[in-house]
């Protein structure tokens, strides 16, 4: 199928396919729409009633209990280090996969109503036996879910590169994933399994990725506008996505089905990877989920272990404080370097190590950077007292304070720690 007429099934006649709907396929389009609303619905009233329970159970686990309103800004870091378009392409790939799993035989109906009923010359339907089906839905939910852990780990990097990279990747497979899951029922209907399956639709990434693109753009212009709304929590943001997304699900099934007819004759030529690149395939599969869960899991625990941090106690011995303050003419001429050592006894009452390594201290006045402070790493054991001599090298630029009148006004400190090597966490810890 050359390019360009791709596009056009894609953008024009894919789309139109909705207006050929007979009676039998827009009843099963009813019954589609007004289960998933009820899904969704019945899916979000669960989370938003219970959503304080499931933060509770997570910062448990996270969280010392008697810390929680410093655990939930610090669990919050795992959403907001990540660009919002990345959240939002999450969530709305995520009402995807919920879609299929749930409302899976529905959409089937659907499909195979309208493929009969628009008079595609597919063929007979040979479908699956149901376990077989089955293990091809957690082959793809497995691939779908390694996708999205590699995204978040690129986005969890505070370089712009990753950050564009990650953002790039959503988009990419959130409009690949929609395409997918829309072409290939009619396609297994045929008995074509989901590797002969990418492996003709990646023939044809411009027609799979344009009619991904197409069905998703208005959710993706929604949630760019709704996460401007700084009062809704992202359990109330997945919810609403959910619910109009139903909208969009409802009228790309027609299109899939129209799509799909269009390869299915180039998909059974398309021959079955060999036994070897299967075995291949799927043990790369399992082994790169494996890492990044583990890294994933890694980032949580490293997380968990700075929080204690937190609830160390903290005693200054004062006869052992050592400065180095810069001279008049460096601090008027407004910028100054100071050296500050001092031992402080820090014991731990946690069950758990505390492990920093080197980290930076932020001085900020009037969301302006003052001072920063770089702070030399440290270990000590669960349940142990150790002193420490902290090595403070300070920069500062003076000519940004304010007036003296305000120089002891809206000063805040924030701390930023290396949670693993290159990913940093940055906390409030006084405003």
């Amino acid at each position: 199928m050359p390019l360009f007429q791709q596009l056009k099934e894609a953008l024009f006649f894919a789309p139109l396919s909705v207006t050929g709907l007979t009676r039998r396929s827009s009843q099963w389009l009813e019954i589609y729409f007004i289960s998933g609303v009820v899904v969704f619905s019945l899916f979000s009233v669960l989370l938003l009633t219970h959503q304080e329970e499931i933060k509770a159970v997570i910062l448990a686990y996270l969280f010392p209990e008697s810390w929680q309103n410093i655990s939930e800004r610090l669990a919050n870091y795992l959403f907001e280090s990540q660009a919002k378009v990345v959240i939002s392409n999450l969530i709305l790939a995520g009402s995807l996969v919920m879609a299929s799993a749930l409302l899976f035989p529905i959409k089937e109906r659907y499909s195979a109503a309208f493929e009969k009923e628009a008079g595609f010359k597919n063929g007979l339907v040979t479908e699956f036996p149901l376990r077989d089906q089955i293990l091809e839905e957690i082959k793809l939910f497995l691939f779908y879910l390694t996708a999205q852990l590699i995204i978040l780990w690129i986005g969890y990097y505070p370089y712009p590169w990753t950050t564009g990279l990650s953002i790039t990747l959503s988009y990419l497979f959130l409009f690949f994933t929609f395409g997918v899951d829309f072409i290939s029922p009619t396609l297994q209907r045929h008995k074509i399994k989901y590797s002969v399956i990418l492996k003709a639709l990646s023939r044809k990434p411009l027609l799979v990725l344009t009619f991904g693109f197409l069905y998703s753009l208005p959710l993706i212009l929604l949630s760019q506008w709704i996460f401007t709304f700084q009062n809704l929590t992202i359990i109330e943001i997945a919810s609403i996505l959910f619910l109009v997304n139903i909208i969009l699900l409802t009228l790309a099934v027609p299109a899939g089905t129209r799509i799909a007819s269009c390869v299915l004759p180039e998909a059974r030529q398309t021959t079955l990877p060999s036994r070897r690149s299967v075995i291949t395939g799927y043990s790369t599969l399992a082994v790169v989920l494996s890492i990044f869960l583990f890294l994933h899991l890694t980032l949580i625990a490293s997380m968990h272990h700075k929080s204690q941090l937190l609830k160390a106690e903290y005693d200054i011995e004062w006869t052992t404080i050592n400065l180095d303050i810069p001279s008049f003419s460096e601090f008027f001429n407004g910028k100054s370097s100071s050296k500050l050592s001092f031992d402080i006894t820090i014991t731990n009452p946690t069950e758990f190590d505390i492990v920093i390594e080197q980290c930076q201290i932020f001085a900020m006045q009037k969301e302006i950077t003052i001072a920063t402070v770089d702070l030399n790493g440290f270990k000590i054991a669960a349940g142990e007292q150790r002193k420490v001599t902290l090595q403070l090298d300070s920069k500062t630029d003076t000519q940004y304070l304010s007036s003296i009148t305000g120089i002891l006004d809206n000063w805040r400190i924030d701390v930023e720690l290396q949670l693993l090597p290159g990913i940093l966490m940055r906390f409030n810890v006084m405003e």
